[in-house]
C-alpha cells in the first residue's frame, strides 16, 4: 500500500512523529533482544559485539552487522549508522529520524556516543539522493529483521519486549504492524526527505 503524499490529509509532521516513534520503539526492542533470557538474539543473527574501552564503563556496547554486499549496520541506543561502500554512510538519530550524511565508508572513531560522529552533516546535492537510497535500504532491512523475529520467536515474544516500554505516554506500534509500517515508510522516504532537508 502506498500513501498518497499529495493528499490534503497527509501530514508530514505526523509522519515524521510516527517515524520517530517507530524508530525509538525499534531501538528499545533491540535492547530487549540483546537481553533475551534464551540468549542474545542480535548475536544469533550475525551481529558482532564491540565492547567499549575498559577505561570507560559508562559506554555501552556497539552491535555491528556486516551484510554480504559491502554494507554495514551499527546499532546504538542513540541511533543507527548505516554504511554502503557505494554511497557513504548515514546516521539516523533515534529522536529525530532525519538522517545525516558522510561520504566516508569508515568511521574516524567508534561511535561510543554522539560526540564521536562529527563527520556526519545534513546532505547537500547528490548526497540527498544517496541518503534516500541508504535510508530505504536500512528501513527494508529493519522490516525483514522484525518479520523474521516474529517468524522465529513469535508475536508474544515481541509483545513481552514492549511491556516496560509502554509507560502510558509513548506511542506503541503493535508488533503485528511493525514490519508493515517500516515497509510503508520506504515509499515515503523521498517525499519526507525532500520536505525535511
Amino acid at each position: 500500500m502506498t500513501v498518497n503524499l499529495s493528499a490534503p490529509e497527509y501530514r508530514v509532521d505526523e509522519r515524521i512523529d510516527f517515524s520517530i516513534a517507530l524508530l525509538s520503539q525499534q531501538i528499545w526492542c533491540w535492547g530487549r533482544d540483546i537481553l533475551r533470557a534464551e540468549g542474545n538474539w542480535l548475536i544469533e543473527q550475525g551481529f558482532q559485539l564491540i565492547r567499549p574501552p575498559v577505561e570507560d564503563k559508562k559506554m555501552k556496547n556497539i552491535y555491528l552487522l556486516t551484510l554480504s554486499d559491502n554494507r554495514q549496520i551499527m546499532l546504538r541506543g542513540f541511533g543507527i549508522i548505516y554504511i554502503d561502500q557505494r554511497f557513504g554512510s548515514i546516521f539516523v538519530p533515534r529522536y529525530e529520524f532525519l538522517p545525516t550524511f558522510s561520504a566516508a565508508t569508515e568511521l574516524e572513531t567508534m561511535p561510543w556516543n554522539v560526540d564521536h560522529i562529527p563527520q556526519f552533516a545534513p546532505p547537500v546535492g547528490v548526497e540527498k539522493r544517496y541518503c534516500a537510497i541508504m535510508l530505504k535500504q536500512l528501513i527494508l532491512w529493519i522490516a525483514e529483521y522484525e518479520a523474521g523475529l516474529i517468524d522465529h520467536l513469535g508475536a508474544d515474544y515481541r509483545l513481552f519486549s514492549l511491556e516496560e516500554w509502554d509507560n502510558g505516554k509513548r506511542r506503541i506500534i503493535p508488533p503485528s504492524d511493525v514490519a508493515i509500517e517500516w515497509e510503508k515508510l520506504v515509499d515515503e522516504v523521498d517525499k519526507l526527505l525532500e520536505l525535511m532537508l
